[in-house]
């Protein structure tokens, strides 16, 4: 009995291990079906429109704390002619990187449906011509449901879901490592906590994934009887008043909204942990450094109002990012069960002509 027990607490470990993993073949796949051309412009898009992003937040932190300190210093130095301060500049750089920024949206955003296009169709045109040449073993032991499936709901999640998914992933990804990146440029002292804080942010990340995967699931899969016995409801109206069943079909259908609702209360404060827990460690340490740097360092308010701004954002960005990677693991399951497909032998036609 001990060896049992230890036998089925390595299994335990080694599935949590496997869970806590990344599908990284399926992204791999997802990637090289896309080729060569789409996923450097998809990166270069991305990194062009969030750099445009951070500029334009810069210009306008530069742009309020020179039209305040020119407003300032006339009132210190009772100066009765002074000269007015010139927006022009600043409107102008503004302007231009704001139609820049929409520019680079769009081109971001016809990257990434264009590459979800393209392999979906790479990889339907793949799946069809290896069910088409499969042997006949391969029908007799696959259930024909199971190859339905990965032609329809399989295909539908990599059609639609993942391009969006994959858009969101890399936008929260790639804003929180500028914000991060301009909460370091303004208060340098904010690299010390860095570290201790990026190691922290994986380990959690790594375990809440998994949580977040199965409480997802639990959402789903007690909404979908919830959504059944309301429209099975709603149809048989009629009979259900006929036989006076109505207090036991409303009974049955609240219990059904207690059960969803348990699952995206628990989500849902899942969510909202990540995002207090590691948002209030960011915005300490980046409010510390930069009360820090201003007394000792006389760096300007606005950059430090910007800084500020962008670590209450950290918290949010790191959020998403973490609920965009749980659904992508989810979603890459699609790649993983085609790939699985792709790998059948086709039947041998030497000797039939």
């Amino acid at each position: 009995e001990e060896v049992t027990e230890s036998d089925d607490e390595d299994n335990l470990s080694s599935v949590l291990h496997q869970r806590a993993k990344m599908p990284w073949r399926a992204c791999g796949k997802y990637l090289s079906a896309a080729g060569i051309l789409l996923l450097p412009l998809l990166l270069l898009s991305q990194l062009l429109k969030h750099t445009v992003m951070v500029a334009i937040d810069y210009c306008l932190a530069l742009w309020t704390e020179h039209a305040i300190s020119m407003k300032i210093e006339p009132e210190t130095k009772n100066c009765s002619q002074c000269m007015e301060f010139d927006h022009s500049p600043y409107s102008k750089v503004f302007s231009i990187l704001c139609c820049l920024g929409i520019v680079l949206c769009l081109v971001t955003s016809i990257a990434v449906e264009w590459t979800g296009l393209k392999v979906t169709k790479k990889l339907h045109s793949s799946l069809l011509n290896k069910i088409i040449l499969a042997p006949m073993r391969f029908f007799e032991t696959t259930p024909l449901g199971s190859i339905l499936n990965r032609f329809s709901a399989d295909c539908n999640t990599i059609d639609q879901h993942i391009p969006a998914t994959l858009e969101c992933l890399s936008r929260s990804t790639l804003l929180c490592v500028s914000a991060l990146a301009v909460i370091s440029y303004v208060t340098p002292m904010f690299l010390i906590a860095l570290v201790p804080l990026a190691i922290m942010c994986y380990f959690i990340q790594k375990y809440f994934r998994v949580a977040s995967r199965d409480l997802q699931q639990l959402d789903d899969s007690t909404q979908l009887p919830l959504l059944s016995h309301f429209s099975e409801t709603v149809e048989g109206l009629t009979t259900i008043r006929a036989f006076r069943y109505e207090a036991k079909f409303r009974q049955k259908l609240l219990e059904y909204t207690d059960s969803n609702n348990i699952a995206s209360l628990f989500l849902t404060a899942a969510n909202r942990w990540l995002e207090e827990y590691i948002g209030a460690c960011v915005v300490l340490i980046a409010a510390v450094t930069s009360i820090t740097s201003c007394l000792y360092n006389k760096i300007t308010s606005g950059l430090v109002g910007l800084g500020l701004t962008y670590a209450l954002m950290v918290s949010n960005y790191l959020n998403w990012m973490v609920r965009n990677l749980a659904d992508m693991e989810i979603q890459l399951g699609a790649v993983k069960r085609i790939n699985g497909l792709l790998k059948t032998e086709a039947e041998n036609y030497e000797g039939l002509l």
